[in-house]
C-alpha cells in the first residue's frame, strides 16, 4: 500500500506505520451506547507518520479521510464526558484574549469556552460545530453557533476576528492545512502583520 503525501505540510515524505482492521475499530465504538461509525469508515484504516511535519494521520485505503458527521457528534454529545465545560487550555487561552475581542472558535462543541471570555466580548463570539444539538444547548445560553465547516465561513467572512481557536478539534479534521488556513483567513489583517497594512 503506497504512503499518501501528508495532510498538514503537503510532503510526500510518509510512510505506513500500521494497518487497523475496519471490524476492530466498529467494534470499539460499539461499546458507547448509540455511537454507531460504521457509514464513516469505508475500509481498514492505514496510520501514517510525516518525517517532516511529524504528523500521523489515519485514511482508508482509497485515501479518504474518515471523519464525523452531524449524526456521530450528536450521538458522543449523549456522552456525559465528551464536552467538558471547563479545560485547562481555556484558562491559557483566555490570557490573550482583550475585551472587545471578536472571538471565532472553530469546533467549539456546546461552547463552554465563550463563558471565560471577558463579558465585553461575549456578544462578539461566534462558534463552529458540526452537532445541531451542540448548537441547540449553547443557544439556551444566547450563544451563536453556526453549523458549517471553518472553509465555507470564511468564504463569506475573511478578516472579520481578531481571536481564532481551536481545542483538540485538530485531530478530528481531513485537511488541517485547509482547516488552519481558513481561520487565518478569518482574522483581521492588521494582527497578522503586527499592525501594519
Amino acid at each position: 500500500m503506497k504512503p499518501q503525501p501528508c495532510i498538514l505540510c503537503h510532503s510526500n515524505d510518509t510512510h505506513i506505520t500500521q494497518e487497523i482492521a475496519r471490524d476492530d475499530i466498529i467494534a470499539l465504538y460499539k461499546s458507547f451506547p448509540g455511537v454507531a461509525i460504521d457509514s464513516l469508515i469505508s475500509s481498514d484504516l492505514l496510520y501514517h507518520h510525516c518525517n517532516v511535519c511529524d504528523l500521523s494521520f489515519f485514511t482508508c485505503k482509497d485515501g479518504s479521510i474518515p471523519t464525523g458527521d452531524n449524526a456521530f457528534y450528536n450521538a458522543l454529545n449523549q456522552l456525559d464526558w465528551y464536552y467538558f465545560s471547563e479545560k485547562h487550555e481555556y484558562h491559557f487561552a483566555k490570557k490573550f484574549i482583550a475585551k472587545d475581542s471578536k472571538v471565532l472558535e472553530v469546533g467549539c462543541g456546546k461552547a463552554a469556552f465563550a463563558r471565560f471570555l471577558p463579558q465585553e466580548a461575549k456578544p462578539h463570539y461566534v462558534g463552529l460545530e458540526f452537532s445541531t444539538q451542540a448548537k441547540q444547548m449553547a443557544a439556551k445560553d444566547g450563544i451563536l453557533i453556526e453549523n458549517i465547516s471553518i472553509e465555507e465561513y470564511a468564504n463569506s467572512h475573511s478578516k472579520q476576528f481578531d481571536v481564532a481557536c481551536s481545542f483538540q478539534v485538530l485531530e478530528h479534521v481531513s485537511n488541517p492545512h485547509t482547516f488552519l488556513q481558513s481561520q487565518i483567513d478569518c482574522l483581521q489583517r492588521d494582527i497578522l502583520t503586527g499592525g501594519g497594512g
